[in-house]
C-alpha cells in the first residue's frame, strides 16, 4: 500500500502534460480538416464557374447575331465568357480561353471566327487565401498562401 502512494506522488503532472500534447495535436488536425473543407468548397465553385463559362462560350455563335442579346451574351467572346464565369465567382483572377488550332485567345485584340463543332477550352484559376493554416506560426511558413485552384472545361461551339 505504501509503495503505491509513493509512486503516485512522483507522477502527479504527467497526465496534464500528456493531455496538453494531445489537445495540440487534435486542434492541429481539426484546423487542417476545416481548411480542407474551405479549399474543397472553392474547388467546387471554380468548377461550376468554369463549366458556366465554357457553356456560355459554346452558345456564343448562336447569340452574337441577335440585336438584343439576353443574359451575359456579348458580341465579344471574351466578355461573354468572363461575364459568365464572374457571375458564379466574382473573385476570379485568371480566365484563359483557347480555340481549336489556335493559341490562347487575345482578349484585347480579339478577332475569332469559330465554326460550329469546334471545341472551346476555358481555364479558370482562383487564388484561394488560406485563412486558417496561414495564421499558424510554423505551418504558415511551410504551406504557401494563396493556394491556386485551377479547373478546365471543354465544350463545342453550337
Amino acid at each position: 500500500m505504501l509503495w503505491r502512494s509513493r509512486r503516485k506522488r512522483g507522477q502527479e503532472g504527467q497526465a496534464l502534460v500528456e493531455t496538453t500534447f494531445m489537445i495540440l495535436a487534435v486542434l492541429l488536425l481539426l484546423m487542417g480538416i476545416i481548411e480542407f473543407g474551405f479549399i474543397f468548397y472553392a474547388y467546387v465553385r471554380v468548377s461550376n464557374a468554369t463549366r458556366e463559362g465554357a457553356r456560355a462560350g459554346s452558345l456564343w455563335l448562336l447569340h452574337r447575331n441577335f440585336d438584343k442579346p439576353t443574359g451575359y451574351y456579348d458580341p465579344i467572346l471574351c466578355d461573354t465568357v468572363s461575364d459568365a464565369v464572374r457571375s458564379e465567382v466574382n473573385a476570379i483572377q485568371y480566365i484563359t480561353i483557347t480555340l481549336q488550332g489556335e493559341s490562347v485567345v487575345d482578349c484585347l485584340n480579339e478577332s475569332v471566327d469559330p465554326k460550329a463543332g469546334e471545341p472551346i477550352t476555358v481555364t479558370v484559376t482562383y487564388d484561394y487565401p488560406l485563412a486558417v493554416v496561414s495564421a499558424l506560426p510554423i505551418i504558415g511558413d511551410i504551406i504557401t498562401s494563396p493556394f491556386p485552384v485551377c479547373r478546365t472545361a471543354v465544350m463545342r461551339f453550337q
